[in-house]
């Protein structure tokens, strides 16, 4: 089934179609379908349900969830990929993912400590913090365009959560719990807005 690229929808159509998919999707009742409720913690979707949720938008709306996207910024996060771009930067010499993984424990004040070691690289008292900080900065602004609602998710508090551990799950579920119906509505209608496809209006 093709999606009829030609429909103007409007806000609330969006809205009901979104549910329905939802249900289907993830055989919930419609009734914990709310604007606020998050796709994994009160939905209790999975990977798999993620690219069925997708295709079943890309066959109504002709909109892909950014899905992927997400899951590629997991793997980069998980892989230590952004911190070693944030390295790299900073002291002026190729570092990759590969270097990081195997220091343990996974902290940025244990790699600093493995890099100045192994690599010589000129560490100095702050580095940590400012590192931290950096690889948080850069985290936040690799979701971009995602359709995740980041409000009230600050440089400080997801830096506080990577100081503690570079794989902090907490990081992790903080960012998949702003994977909402209010957030897949509003990613669609963006798009829709954008190909000129949403009316204005209820």
């Amino acid at each position: 089934m093709q999606a009829d690229t030609t429909k103007v929808w409007t806000p609330s159509e969006v809205r009901t179609a979104v549910g329905k998919i939802l249900v289907e999707s993830l055989g919930v009742d419609e009734a914990a379908v709310t604007d606020d409720a998050a796709l994994v913690r009160d939905l209790g979707a999975e990977s798999i349900d993620f690219l069925d949720m997708s295709f079943k938008c890309q066959q109504i709306f002709g909109v892909d969830l950014p899905v992927r996207l997400i899951q590629e910024r997991r793997v980069e996060w998980r892989e230590l990929e952004v911190l070693a771009r944030v390295l790299t930067e900073r002291y002026g010499m190729p570092i990759t993912g590969e270097d990081l993984r195997t220091v343990a424990p996974a902290t940025v004040s244990a790699v600093l400590g493995h890099l100045a070691t192994a690599r010589a690289v000129p560490c100095k008292d702050g580095d940590e913090a400012e590192v931290v900080r950096a690889v948080a900065e850069r985290m936040l602004a690799d979701l971009d365009g995602t359709g995740l609602d980041l409000t009230g998710l600050t440089v400080e508090k997801f830096a506080g959560y990577l100081a503690e551990n570079l794989h902090a799950p907490a990081a992790v579920e903080e960012v998949m719990n702003r994977f909402t119906v209010r957030a897949v509505t509003n990613y669609i209608s963006g798009e829709l807005t954008g190909a000129g496809r949403l009316a204005a209006g209820a």
